[in-house]
């Protein structure tokens, strides 16, 4: 796991100066090493997180009998293997990680190499007898690529905006369009940034740049492998039941491959516990694994009693570490910073301090990301299939309504309203993207007018879920609703924030349920295996039996919860008003202003649960004022620097 970058300059050659910056914009994702090398009309530049051949395999890396050069991001998981293919095939090999197979296996092969290698991954290849470079992101999309060319024969790259953006000639102004889709979703989808002249190379994709000029390809597609995948697991439930089981309990082993320690994220919910339980499998009785779980300050309903319950009863070192409003204060802009975009959900913050604490006895965790879009996890999966009679009540009664009676019935209001507006949607498409959303239109155009929020805007933010549900036509409605969240909310919403909350901390996240032949398994299973009844992950819970305790395959699925409704109410009250208040910022470039005080009274008053909605708007106005204002030395409301605090016992279930 790494920071990289680099450019090529086909008119005046590389700039030196330009590549020390980006490897300093990178600094944070690689503490143990820098590098840059210019060899030609490319410059190579590299952050290393030592993680495999710690003291062999620097970057950038050079093979001189090919003239391929590379800098690389993430884990070849086989490397084993396709280095022994390698050596089968003559080559000598000068080290002993990952890093040299990949180099070897692109310069043997370019991009058709890719569907060899088992991993996530991100990098920038050199061919320097053909002057060309080679970009390459992993199939799931779990390792960021940002580019941009900001004149014709000139590229540049980079695990992050901000190391892109190092290059002066790159156009850093906004998108709208970026920024209406990241307001709406909380995530920029398809192959844009929030910065006009920056794009994002897709996952499963591969560019080509040389004085030819630039071409992007496709090496994986995820729709295609499900529908292989559906083709070939044939037979019993039962067998598919325990291919699955195979197929998940390969994906840990495969993960836990480094020279440094390997711990987890242990929330205590069915996916964080099975994984930490097939650790355990693998590792045998002897051998310690350390897990962490965060909660929160004043929660009455923290999952630290779960965590508990499953580190004792699965056997592993376990910290759990609990996050106050303090933290949100204090590190808001940083992390911001390090997203290059608004922090899109509460628990965002919560990660970045658990990784600082686990960085202290482990460089790499595994995590659950995956499972819910995958398994169909989600409570929302098992309304994909509601008759059209019953939509149409609900948009009669209204989403309001709806959900005031949730309230009396002592529902969650919020939830209900996210459920009831979702449904009433006449669209596929709408239905499916609205469960992701705070907001509907009418909210965004009275809050935020200066934005347009136009027919053609609006349809712009869902360009990437129209596009996948057209390939769609004949699975389920299940299917389609998993497939677009995997190509659209996965990527850009969970998996951006895995990277760069514990990339922020100098640690490496790995996802299991990821593993790309387990993702087009799931996805391809039939309804049964996923949702029965209000139960969802249905075949996962099935792995769990002799592995995880009951109470916990018993739970009903709670989420990653901050308690953002009190503290909006209370310690946050005044950051949030500050933030929403701020000259110059978002909100007053682009915002009515007696639209959005209305918003904040509603929730003050306790009239209505707005957290999540003003939270999309204070994460927004905390990215926007942090790149296009003047930045002052703090934050604005800020606290002392205090650190996250490790639990010294954990409440009971």
């Amino acid at each position: 796991m790494c920071g990289i970058g680099g450019l090529v300059d086909f008119n005046t050659g590389v700039d030196p100066t330009t590549l020390r910056a980006m490897t300093a914009a990178l600094g944070r994702r690689g503490p143990d090493a820098q590098g840059t090398a210019i060899v030609g009309a490319c410059g190579l530049a590299h952050a290393r997180l030592s993680i495999i051949d710690i003291a062999g395999s620097p970057q950038p890396m050079s093979a001189a009998d090919s003239g391929f050069s590379i800098v690389y991001n993430g884990e070849i998981y086989n490397y084993l293997d396709l280095r022994r293919e390698l050596k089968e095939l003559g080559e000598t090999l000068q080290t002993r990680g990952d890093t040299e197979a990949l180099l070897r296996w692109l310069a043997r092969s370019g991009w058709r190499a890719l569907p060899k290698i088992d991993g996530m991954f991100a990098f920038g290849a050199w061919d320097s007898r053909q002057e060309q470079l080679l970009l390459g992101r992993d199939p799931l999309g779990e390792k960021p690529l940002f580019y941009a060319t900001p004149a014709p024969g000139i590229l540049v790259f980079g695990s992050e905006v901000k190391a892109v953006l190092a290059h002066p000639a790159v156009d850093r102004r906004l998108n709208e369009d970026a920024l209406r889709q990241a307001l709406r979703f909380r995530a920029v989808y398809g192959s844009e940034s929030l910065h006009r002249g920056v794009q994002q190379l897709e996952p499963g994709c591969y560019l080509e740049f040389s004085r030819r000029g630039l071409t992007v390809g496709r090496y994986f597609d995820l729709i295609d492998e499900t529908t292989r995948a559906k083709t070939q697991y044939t037979g019993s439930d039962e067998s598919l039941i325990a291919r699955g089981r195979d197929l998940f309990m390969e994906s840990v082993g495969e993960r836990l491959v480094g020279d440094v320690p390997v711990g987890a994220f242990l929330s205590g919910g069915l996916d964080s516990s099975l994984i930490v339980a097939a650790m355990r499998h693998h590792r045998g009785s002897g051998e310690g694994i350390r897990t962490y779980s965060v909660g929160f300050e004043g929660d009455p309903k923290s999952e630290l009693g779960f965590a508990k319950m499953a580190a004792d009863k699965i056997g592993s070192i376990h910290e759990p570490i609990v996050v106050g409003p303090e933290s949100y204060i204090r590190r808001f802009a940083e992390l911001s910073a390090c997203r290059d975009g608004p922090v899109s959900q509460p628990a965002d913050i919560a990660i970045a301090d658990m990784s600082h604490v686990a960085k202290a006895d482990v460089k790499v965790v595994l995590s659950g990301e995956g499972a819910d879009e995958v398994f169909a996890g989600y409570p929302k999966y098992g309304l994909a299939g509601v008759p059209k009679a019953l939509r149409a009540g609900v948009s009669i009664i209204g989403s309001q309504n709806l959900a005031n009676l949730a309230g009396l019935l002592r529902l969650d209001k919020r939830r209900a309203l996210v459920a009831a507006r979702a449904l009433a949607e006449p669209r596929e498409v709408d239905r499916i993207v609205q469960w992701f959303s705070y907001f509907d239109r009418g909210d965004l155009k009275a809050m935020l007018p200066g934005l347009a929020w136009s027919e053609a805007d609006w349809e712009k933010t869902v360009a990437s879920h129209s596009a996948a549900l057209e390939r769609l036509a004949r699975a389920s409605e299940l299917q389609r609703m998993q497939m677009t969240d995997c190509l659209t909310w996965l990527p850009g919403n969970m998996l951006e924030r895995g990277d760069r909350m514990t990339m922020a901390e100098g640690l490496e996240v790995r996802p299991p349920f990821l593993d790309k032949e387990l993702c087009a398994f799931g996805l391809s299973l039939p309804a049964r295996f996923k949702t029965r009844g209000n139960v969802g992950k249905w075949i996962v819970r099935q792995w769990g039996d002799e592995l995880v305790p009951p109470e916990i395959l018993k739970r009903p699925k709670w989420g990653f919860r901050t308690p953002l409704t009190d503290w909006f109410r209370g310690p946050l009250q005044a950051f949030l008003h500050d933030q929403l208040s701020r000259s110059g910022g978002l909100c007053a470039t682009y915002g009515e202003p007696a639209a959005i005080a209305r918003l904040l009274e509603q929730h003050r008053s306790g009239a209505r649960d707005n957290s999540e909605a003003l939270w999309t708007l204070l994460s927004a106005e905390v990215w926007y004022s942090d790149v296009y204002l003047p930045r002052t030395a703090a934050p604005q409301g800020g606290l002392g620097g205090s650190q996250p605090l490790r639990a010294v016992a954990a409440p009971s279930v």
